[in-house]
């Protein structure tokens, strides 16, 4: 992971780069500017069930991960890597990152991707995420199914 520096919460001053990644990244959920200022005010880091994760490269953000935690499940809303930071394990040392603050082993995890997603589904299916369920007509602009990719928990 060349010039992987930090993985941490995201904080106000990361907003404009997360924006510029996401503008990268057609396929991530596109959030509005105040979705993420929201989740990067310190009152929010109070609360353990929705976080946002950057990653830092040698000082830009390379990439984020966003993630909440409802009742036994974590759910991941939101991946996406810089452009010029893909394919040297951004997005895997986020996932491990997230999923070890999360789930501390013991919960399992679900993402919905696209369909015709291809890249996002290799990438959870090496991770361990398996497809367990669609959801038609998830997506719009355009209207796609979801795949469901869950990931059991630890066992120990």
């Amino acid at each position: 992971m060349e010039g992987l520096t930090a993985v941490r919460l995201l904080e106000p001053r990361d907003v404009d780069a997360v924006l510029h990644i996401q503008s990268e990244s057609p396929e991530a959920a596109q959030w509005s500017r105040s979705e993420y200022a929201r989740l990067a005010e310190p009152d929010n880091l109070l609360d353990t069930t929705e976080r946002v994760l950057v990653a830092e490269s040698s000082g830009p953000v390379a990439g984020f991960l966003a993630f909440r935690r409802a009742a036994d499940e974590v759910e991941i809303t939101n991946l996406a890597v810089a452009r010029d930071a893909r394919r040297r394990g951004v997005g895997s040392k986020l996932l491990e990152v997230a999923t070890a603050a999360a789930t501390c082993g013991d919960a399992p995890l679900f993402v919905e991707v696209r369909e015709s997603n291809a890249t996002a589904i290799a990438f959870y299916q090496r991770h361990g995420f398996a497809a367990t369920g669609r959801r038609p007509r998830y997506y719009c602009n355009p209207d796609e199914d979801a795949l469901l990719l869950t990931r059991a928990p630890r066992q120990s």
